[in-house]
């Protein structure tokens, strides 16, 4: 679908956001390899490595993070992604009460806040979608 849309429709865009559900190594590396950025919110659950290979895989729950990397984000693997393919996470404040770790493929990316927008923006488009 997303092929299509790029391909037969020519839409331009230079950034995708999804929801968790879609984000899966295919279509991460569908968007890498269209050039486009991607932001996907990871269930907390997701196994992750931010070790460089040092330690097991673990859950993005059980990450431990430090000042910097909260407010600039960290460098990680997904499990079963291939090897040297990096992503950033950021851990995202979205309300008092909700938090959301949120990947990109945009290396570069080093604003906790700029990641939240786009976060938020996610969640705006699924209230819209709701009401339709």
């Amino acid at each position: 679908m997303i092929l299509n849309v790029v391909n037969k429709n020519k839409l331009a865009f230079k950034t995708v956001l999804m929801d968790s559900w879609y984000a899966t190594q295919r279509l991460m590396g569908l968007i890498d390899n269209l050039g486009k950025i991607y932001y996907f919110p990871l269930k907390i659950n997701r196994l992750v490595d931010d070790t460089g290979g040092a330690e097991k895989y673990k859950s993005i729950g059980k990450l431990s993070w430090n000042e910097s990397e909260r407010t600039s984000g960290k460098i990680i693997k997904i499990k079963g992604f291939p090897r040297d393919k990096k992503v950033k996470l950021f851990w995202a404040t979205i309300s008092a009460n909700r938090t959301e770790y949120i990947v990109t493929n945009d290396l570069s990316q080093s604003s906790t806040d700029d990641v939240e927008f786009e976060s938020l923006s996610l969640m705006e488009n699924r209230r819209i979608s709701q009401i339709n």
